[in-house]
């Protein structure tokens, strides 16, 4: 390992423990406040990705197709 692998692993260590401990601070005030989140999305939003609202039109996933998308 090099001296910049070493430090980019302690900065994103650093970076991992200052969020774990951020969202224990939140979940243990949530829990005292009576406002805890009932599903996991809830309680860690940021950890999933969106919820899709609307659904895309068919004319447009057939465009989107044809450009090389996936279905």
């Amino acid at each position: 390992m090099t001296l910049n692998e070493l430090i980019e692993t302690l900065e994103n260590r650093r970076k991992g423990l200052g969020y774990k401990m951020w969202k224990q601070a939140h979940l243990n005030a949530l829990a005292q406040s009576s406002k805890f989140p009932s599903t996991p999305e809830d309680a860690a939003p940021e950890l999933y990705p969106p919820k899709k609202s609307i659904p895309m039109p068919d004319f447009l996933k057939n465009k989107w197709l044809k450009k090389g998308g996936f279905k």
